[in-house]
């Protein structure tokens, strides 16, 4: 019974704190607001390399006002920025995205982006690339930051890194690489590609495969194509409909004119109506046991991989705010703060099992942090304020490692 409360107390919270937390998450500079990825295209600049940068943003984390015609509009200032090995500024640009729809409830959408690609010509070398970007409406900043190397071609054989390629939201005639590689089994099949180029005027052989975790080939093409001299970019096409979830890897490999190239990238195929966050459906029935009851653990963590995906969804199901609709609110906002924990409160074990990880699992975003790292004549430690709960926790590093302890919550303040 005592474990029974505590669950039902935790998601009560969970659904009463899940609407502003998203607000209190956007001021920090550092939450995870949009997704991005980095790589090399093959460049037709002599000398130079080509580096994309493509960005995803839900429009849940846009803020939409009404627009000028029948519908609702956002703003997003995106900079971008690229810093070589020897701390040198290599190139920056700054963009405006605008986005629009007619629907309201898109506007609360995690499942739709605004998606968008820059490229940049940049010597050959290793790169810190930062993207930041700014709501016009609220001034609020979000930032990501990544590396990327880039090499010169080879004219005999080139090829560039492996991306999934999506319809551009804001200009429906070009693609874009495709930054989210994480599908359900109910999806349509996902095109991949990548550039080749070879003044050799020979057949080239060109082999795609898709395995899984267990190492064996699912799917696999042997192609073989002749060049034409000029950058060509080759497609193939991964068929997602009822793939077992799990882990898969696609391998591209180009051989001729004494030449081997080859490449891999990794996706996952999840569990359909589930956060994309969720890669891997074994840990994410681990993650539950702070709103799962002793019985609910037990029987998820025994349960057969045939059987645990079907009680993973009841599991869910029966905590669904909203069951009249295709999303589940309070599994969404769950996995965001695990995904979120596992970002900020990280240290020798995943974010999410550490003491600050699981206050913020359970509660939400504190309305206040008060933080000491330096206090004199004593350990670093921080005290979480919940003011609509009347309720604070303190936290004690006593390793000196970033390593916070809960040292007991207390009521009142």
């Amino acid at each position: 019974m005592r474990s029974l409360c505590a669950a039902c107390l935790a998601t009560l919270i969970l659904i009463t704190s899940a609407g502003t937390a998203q607000r209190l998450r956007d001021e920090d500079a550092e939450s995870r607001n949009f997704r991005c990825r980095s790589g090399q295209r093959l460049s037709s600049v002599a000398d130079s390399a080509l580096i994309f940068v493509a960005i995803s943003i839900p429009y849940d984390n846009l803020t939409f006002v009404r627009g000028p015609q029948d519908g609702f509009a956002a703003r997003v200032d995106a900079s971008f920025t690229l810093i070589d090995k020897e701390g040198n500024l290599s190139a920056e640009r700054s963009v405006i995205i605008d986005v629009f729809t007619s629907v309201f409830k898109e506007t609360n959408s995690r499942t739709l982006n605004a998606v968008r690609s820059e490229e940049f010509f940049v010597k050959p070398g290793d790169y810190d690339v930062t993207v930041v970007l700014t709501d016009k409406e609220t001034k609020r900043k979000a930032r990501w930051s990544g590396q990327v190397s880039a090499a010169l071609m080879d004219s005999l054989l080139s090829v560039s890194d492996l991306y999934w390629i999506e319809s551009d939201s804001l200009n429906e005639e070009s693609d874009v690489p495709k930054v989210i590689d994480n599908f359900s089994n109910r999806e349509e099949p996902a095109t991949i590609a990548i550039d080749l180029v070879s003044v050799a005027r020979d057949t080239l052989n060109v082999t795609w495969s898709v395995s899984g975790e267990d190492g064996k080939d699912i799917a696999t093409s042997v192609q073989r194509i002749v060049p034409n001299g000029s950058v060509q970019r080759l497609e193939y096409v991964v068929v997602m409909k009822n793939l077992p979830v799990q882990k898969y890897t696609v391998s591209f490999e180009a051989l001729g004119f004494g030449r081997r190239e080859a490449r891999e990238i990794t996706f996952n195929v999840n569990i359909p109506g589930v956060p994309a966050s969720i890669t891997d459906l074994g840990e994410a029935i681990r993650q539950v046991k702070y709103i799962a009851t002793a019985e609910e653990n037990r029987r998820l963590r025994s349960a057969s991989v045939i059987d645990r995906e079907q009680l993973f969804r009841e599991f869910w199901k029966r905590r669904d705010p909203t069951p009249e609709t295709a999303r589940n609110e309070l599994m969404e906002e769950y996995y965001f703060r695990v995904e979120y924990s596992d970002e900020k409160y990280s240290t020798h074990r995943p974010g999410w099992e550490t003491d600050r990880g699981r206050i913020y699992i359970m509660y939400g975003e504190p309305s206040d942090i008060e933080r000491h790292p330096f206090e004199s004549g004593s350990r670093p430690y921080e005290i979480w304020y919940y003011h609509n709960l009347n309720r604070r926790f303190v936290f004690v590093d006593y390793t000196g490692f970033g390593d916070y302890t809960l040292a007991g919550p207390q009521w009142g303040y």
